[in-house]
């Protein structure tokens, strides 16, 4: 802007008639100068007339000279603009960073970008490119992603508030002394929930703080109340004044900021004392928050910077005021001190991050690695020292119950959140020393609208599973390490009707449902070296089974308890489980051989196989479902089971492909006693749904979750906001149900990263919402049903449980893998098909679901029982219900494929 300045000032003096000059520009005397009008520049006229100074003084050069001196200034500039790119990060053009680095009441997150110039060393801000910034735990740490043109990979660096070395040595000394004011604390932090220890941190830190007295005159000190109050001025420094004596303050901010710029001077001196006066404005509002109004202070105080946060450059820092702490150094202590008292220390940033799959420390001098949903494996900044890695690794153990030791060097753990630690201490089984790997817990669990956007399963197949698990078919999800499994399984537990109970079984906690009636069972290792005491997943599966539940989710099929659990499908109760096998063929092979070793003849009691896979599209990983494949029968004459496939993906053109018709919605329509007409209506009404969601947008947790749930309970209700484009307003008011538990903290929630919809899953959504306008929705238009709330709140939840009588698990007798071996031949079946009978559907808590044994149907040597695996029936009431002759069920006459337990091969197209 001088430049420019300087260039119409030289522009207005080579007018002469402006400047009051001959016209022939030579040196005559002066003319009356022109009177300016106030809102005119300020020209040569109006300098000529009030001082006596040729114009080569003036400007200190030639006027003449003026390109030159120009020139100069330009190529000044450009060095300037080299060093400015060779010493700070590359950001992504599009990016606000005024907007990033504010936070909700306009004031300044506690983490800059001086913090980002920090975290990145010099030598690699040369060849590092931002591609993706995000928050993780705002406003104190935030996730960039590098791409290092030097390396041609991917950075993956967290960025926290920068401690300079004095802030460092005074956390460390605040720990320590932090530890002994915790222990002997009137209340504590032992068995209190995770806000109320931070809540303890802070307030014995403050005290830690005013006692040693180390607050500066404007910061906040605790009362007696632990609340802040405003502090008197100090003359005295503190415990800080040992650490800054007046020989080594200078030395050190010396020392700081020649390594920072280089030799030269500090020409200026940056104040802290500085305050705006004005006004502030808080948000896009046109109010102004006076200080002195009690009813808008807390207001204000939340607008503005912290005290002391402009004063970033090290030297400025310790050379200001190095015997006190400002209100942000304070704000910063309390972070760390809280950062590594109860979360993770270090990777605590990672934790933060819903993106990260995996955490891992692979030795001794090793940098962490992650596992990114959108980047896959990829290094980060931070790194263990060797001691504090192996202090790390055991304080990971204690929170997780367990020890950890040489003569124990290996743990399996689960961390307070739910993740999953492997943890290995010492070279004792790992040649480069000390590792970890953490499997994120995701709190807030994916939908099956995810699923589809992601295109891991198409919208016809997530219908087509949505109407079998809400008729009782048991499945199995199979695949490698990381396809999804549970992902999936978590995501279609969402289809399982909220009136029903459910049993889960896990050796570490993954499955996370809605439903709250769900005992979440998890096991439990022994105490002594003898195994004795410990709960395995054989024990919690003979316990389910006292349990009366309505559906057993197994968190993953290991060894011999996949046994039990084919028993258990055989009574007639709906199971759903993980495998790792990478096709149908494998999955039969690993259930009915060693260890596992189930009787084919009881195979038959699995209804569905889900194979999924991670794989590759256009050089993007992504997971896909290879195939969903019905178990038919089993074929005693071959000694195989015969099995069909469903759909089947297609890597060719990235599409999933329908391969015939389904005997399970066959068994579904002869078990429901619809006609063909009502199975197509009942299919075709769970498209529109996904659909809806799909289009609309509708993808988080609460609002899937709820639509389903209402969906099951009552059909019209839902499809009567849907074809009045109300259900999105009445998805508002959910977390006053009673049937379902959705307590989803919003935060979470948006941190989430929900996939959108391709472009040609939009189209299919599309096309089924226009078939729907035409053929569905006109006779809901117009209806008002109330909102999904009210249909929720009337579900009727399962039945209290009795406890003694006889049970199933009783009459099993399952005392262990060898008894459960020797009851496959001994098992019957309960099966209740009698249609128009009475009102009991598959999941009426009044039926005698119980009572496995006293039935009129034994088990088929061949596989195969009388009707089904344990499926009721409803009576349909109405014209519109009106049963028809019931189709047959399949036979084995019908196509299907057959795979032989010998064979390596996965099953074939029909």
């Amino acid at each position: 802007s001088d430049i420019h300045l300087i260039a119409m000032a030289i522009e207005d003096a080579d007018r002469p008639a402006e400047a009051g000059l001959d016209g022939d520009g030579g040196d005559s005397p002066r003319g009356e100068p022109e009177s300016v009008s106030p809102d005119e520049s300020y020209t040569w006229a109006d300098f000529d007339a009030e001082f006596d100074q040729s114009r080569a003084e003036a400007l200190g050069f030639d006027p003449a000279r003026l390109g030159d001196r120009l020139g100069t200034v330009e190529r000044g500039a450009e060095h300037l603009a080299g060093i400015v790119d060779e010493r700070t990060v590359d950001v992504r053009e599009a990016l606000d960073e005024d907007r990033f680095f504010t936070d909700e009441h306009g004031a300044s997150t506690i983490v800059t970008r001086y913090d980002l110039e920090k975290a990145v060393p010099d030598a690699k801000k040369l060849h590092f490119e931002e591609e993706e910034r995000y928050w993780v735990n705002e406003p104190y740490s935030f996730v960039v992603i590098f791409h290092s043109r030097k390396e041609n990979e991917k950075k993956y660096y967290v960025i926290e508030p920068h401690e300079n070395e004095i802030e460092a040595d005074l956390k460390e000394f605040l720990e320590g002394k932090l530890r002994t004011s915790i222990k002997y604390s009137e209340d504590g932090i032992v068995g209190e929930s995770r806000d109320d220890r931070r809540e303890v941190i802070e307030r014995e830190a403050l005290r830690l703080m005013d006692r040693y007295d180390v607050y500066s005159a404007s910061t906040a000190r605790v009362g007696r109340s632990g609340r802040l109050e405003t502090n008197g001025e100090s003359d005295e420094g503190g415990i800080l004044s040992g650490l800054f004596s007046s020989g080594s303050n200078g030395s050190t901010a010396d020392r700081v900021y020649h390594d920072l710029f280089g030799d030269g001077d500090l020409q200026e001196e940056v104040s802290t004392e500085e305050v705006d006066g004005d006004p502030e404005r808080y948000g896009d509002d046109d109010v102004l928050y006076d200080a002195d109004d009690p009813a808008t202070g807390a207001a204000r105080d939340r607008s503005k910077d912290l005290d002391g946060i402009v004063a970033r450059p090290e030297p400025v820092v310790l050379d200001g005021d190095p015997q006190t702490l400002t209100e942000y150094q304070v704000e910063k202590m309390l972070y760390y001190l809280k950062r590594d008292f109860i979360g993770y220390e270090k990777i605590d940033g990672i934790k933060h991050d819903i993106n990260v799959e995996d955490i891992s420390c692979d030795g001794y001098d090793s940098p962490v690695f992650v596992y990114h949903s959108d980047y896959e494996q990829i290094i980060t900044n931070i790194y263990h020292g060797r001691t504090e890695l192996d202090d790390f690794v055991v304080k990971l153990a204690q929170r997780s119950g367990k020890g950890i030791s040489k003569r124990q060097p290996q743990v399996d753990a689960t961390l307070p959140d739910g993740s999953r630690a492997q943890l290995t201490l010492g070279r004792e089984v790992s040649d480069h020393g000390t590792n970890y790997t953490i499997r994120q817990f995701k709190d807030v669990p994916f939908t099956p609208v995810d699923l589809i956007n992601w295109k891991t399963f198409s919208l016809e197949q997530m219908a087509f599973l949505w109407l079998c698990i809400e008729n009782n078919k048991s499945l199995i999800f199979a695949g490698g390490t990381a396809s999804g499994k549970t992902t999936s399984l978590n995501a279609v537990s969402l289809f399982i009707p909220s009136n029903s109970k459910i049993v889960s079984i896990e050796d570490t906690r993954e499955v996370e449902l809605p439903q709250r009636n769900w005992i979440a069972s998890v096991t439990r290792p022994s105490f002594s070296d003898d195994d004795k005491g410990d709960v395995d997943e054989f024990d919690l599966l003979e316990a389910a089974l006292r349990q009366r539940p309505d559906y057993i989710v197994m968190g993953e099929i290991r060894g011999e308890e996949g046994r039990t659990l084919f028993q258990v499908m055989s009574t007639g109760h709906t199971t759903y489980t993980t495998f790792h096998a990478d096709t149908v063929g494998e999955v039969l092979k690993r259930f009915t051989t060693d260890p596992i070793n189930v009787s084919k003849t009881m195979f038959t009691a699995l209804n569905l196989v889900s194979v999924q896979t991670s794989t590759r599209v256009k050089g993007q990983k992504v997971r896909r479902n290879k195939s969903l494949t019905e178990i038919n029968h089993y074929d005693a004459e071959n000694d195989e089971i015969n099995v069909q496939d469903v759909f089947q993906w297609q890597a060719e053109t990235d599409e999933f492909l329908k391969m015939g018709e389904s005997n399970t919605l066959q068994q579904i329509k002869f078990d429901r006693g619809w006609t063909q007409a009502r199975l197509d209506d009942e299919m075709f009404k769970r498209r529109t749904v996904l659909a809806y969601l799909v289009e609309n947008g509708l993808n988080t947790y609460t609002q899937v979750a709820a639509t389903f749930q209402a969906f099951i309970n009552e059909q019209d209700s839902i499809l009567a906001l849907m074809a009045n484009d109300r259900l999105e307003t009445s998805l508002e008011d959910l977390r006053e149900m009673e049937s379902v538990l959705i307590d989803i903290d919003p935060q979470r929630e948006n941190m989430v990263p929900r996939p959108d919809p391709s472009p040609e899953g939009r189209e299919k959504a599309q096309e089924i919402l226009a078939r729907a306008d035409e053929e569905l929705f006109p006779e809901f238009k117009g209806r008002d049903l109330g909102s999904v709330a009210s249909v929720l709140s009337n579900v009727e939840t399962a039945g209290e449980v009795e406890v003694g009588g006889e049970s199933e698990a009783d009459d099993l007798a399952l005392e262990g893998p060898a008894g459960a071996e020797t009851a496959e031949s001994e098992f019957t079946m309960e099966t209740s098909v009698e249609l128009g009978s009475g009102d009991e559907g598959p999941n009426d808590p009044d039926g005698d679901e119980g009572s496995a044994l006293d039935t009129d149907g034994v088990f088929d040597p061949d596989g195969e029982t009388d009707a089904g695996s344990g499926d009721a029936t409803e009576r349909l009431d109405g014209p519109d219900e009106a049963v028809d002759d019931p189709e047959p069920t399949p036979t084995d006459d019908e196509p299907s494929d057959t795979v032989a337990d010998e064979s390596d091969d996965g099953p074939t197209s029909p």
